[in-house]
C-alpha cells in the first residue's frame, strides 16, 4: 500500500464485484437485476444455514484488473459471529483475501474482525484505518439516552499478529487500482456529520460531531466510472462522491453502494437536499443500505428508480 503524495489517479480495472456480507436487511426472494446477482435459494432451505442480517456492514470487493484478481474486505460488522457466520452459509473463503479497510471506528463496522480474522486464518493481514478510529465515544440522544461506541480492540489485533496501518489521508491499494479516502473533506451545507456523538479527550468528554475517521473505498471500472463504497457515510453522501470525483479526476460515478446514514428524526431533514444533488450527479446504480433508513430508500427508489437496487446480505453487485 502506497500514501499518496499529492493528486490521486486510479489506474482502471476491468471489473469491480462487492459482495454483500452484512447489511441491515436480507429478502430470499429478490431477483437477480443486473448488475445484482441474489444468492440461489435452496431447494430445502430449512435444511441449511442461512445468512444472517444485523444493524452493520460489511462487503467483500472484488478487483479485476489485467488478469490479476485482488479481494478486500470493508468492515466486519456489529457482532462477533455474524460474518464469519454468513462467509459459511454463502460458501465465501477468505484464504486469498489481500487486505481489510475499517471505514470508521463505530462497533456495528468493527465488532466481526475476530470472527473475519478466524475466518482468513493468516498472519500479517493489513488493517487499514484512520487514527481517529480508535477514540472512545458514545451517542448522546435528544432524551439524555447514552450508547457506548467502544473502539477496535488493540489487544485482539495484536493477538492475532494483524499489520494495522494508520493513515489520516487519501492511499493506494495494490498498483493503484483501489483508493482509500482518509479523512473526506466537508463542503456541503446540509451534511453536518453526527451531532450527537462525543469523544473521550485530555479533560473529558467533548463533542465530536464530525466523525473525521469516516472514509470510503474507490475503484475506477474502464469505460464506466467510479465505484464508491460507504460504511456509514457519516462524511454525508455527497461529499463523500464529490470528494471521489475530485480526487481522482473521474467526474462519472457508475455506482454508489453501503450505508448513507438518512435515517431517524435527527437526519430525515437531509433526504431532499441529498435527492436533489443525486439527480445532479446521475449515478447509474445505487445501492443505499444499512444506515440510509426506510424512508430514504423509499424516496431514492421514487426519484432515481433506474438506477437504485435493493441491498440486501448476500448479494453480489458486478460492475464492469
Amino acid at each position: 500500500m502506497d500514501t499518496v503524495p499529492g493528486p490521486v489517479r486510479l489506474r482502471p480495472v476491468d471489473s469491480v464485484d462487492v459482495t454483500i456480507l452484512v447489511d441491515n436487511s436480507l429478502d430470499l426472494f429478490l431477483r437477480d437485476e443486473a448488475p445484482a446477482v441474489r444468492p440461489p435459494i435452496a431447494e430445502d432451505w430449512t435444511k441449511r444455514p442461512q445468512p444472517w442480517a444485523e444493524h452493520g456492514f460489511s462487503a467483500l470487493v472484488t478487483i479485476r484488473a489485467d488478469g490479476a484478481e485482488t479481494r478486500i474486505i470493508y468492515d466486519a460488522g456489529l457482532t462477533s459471529d455474524t460474518l464469519s457466520h454468513n462467509l459459511h452459509a454463502l460458501g465465501v473463503s477468505l484464504r486469498d483475501v489481500a487486505s481489510v479497510v475499517l471505514s470508521h471506528g463505530h462497533g456495528d463496522h468493527h465488532g466481526g474482525l475476530e470472527g473475519l480474522l478466524r475466518a482468513v486464518g493468516r498472519k500479517r493481514l493489513p488493517l487499514i484505518l484512520h487514527p481517529d478510529a480508535w477514540r472512545t465515544r458514545k451517542i448522546v440522544f435528544p432524551t439524555g439516552a447514552e450508547a457506548n461506541l467502544p473502539p477496535p480492540d488493540r489487544a485482539m489485533l495484536a493477538a492475532a499478529d494483524v499489520d494495522v496501518l494508520e493513515r489520516e489521508g487519501p492511499s493506494y491499494l495494490f498498483g493503484e487500482t483501489a483508493l482509500v479516502s482518509g479523512r473526506v473533506e466537508r463542503v456541503t451545507e446540509f451534511e453536518r456529520g453526527f451531532p450527537i456523538q462525543w469523544a473521550r479527550g485530555a479533560s473529558g468528554w467533548e463533542p465530536d460531531p464530525m466523525v473525521w475517521d469516516d472514509q470510503y473505498l474507490a475503484c475506477h471500472v474502464r469505460g464506466k466510472g467510479l465505484v464508491v463504497v460507504s460504511g456509514c457515510g457519516h462524511a454525508g453522501v455527497i461529499n463523500i462522491l464529490r470528494s471521489a470525483q475530485r480526487s481522482t479526476g473521474v467526474g462519472r460515478v457508475h455506482a454508489a453502494l453501503g450505508g448513507f446514514h438518512l435515517t431517524g428524526p435527527l437526519f430525515e431533514p437531509v433526504i431532499p437536499p441529498t435527492v436533489a444533488e443525486l439527480e445532479k450527479l446521475r449515478p447509474d446504480f445505487l445501492v443505499p443500505g444499512h444506515c440510509t433508513g426506510w424512508k430514504a430508500r423509499q424516496e431514492l427508489g421514487r426519484r432515481l428508480p433506474k438506477a437504485y437496487l435493493e441491498s440486501s446480505v448476500g448479494t453480489r453487485f458486478h460492475f464492469g
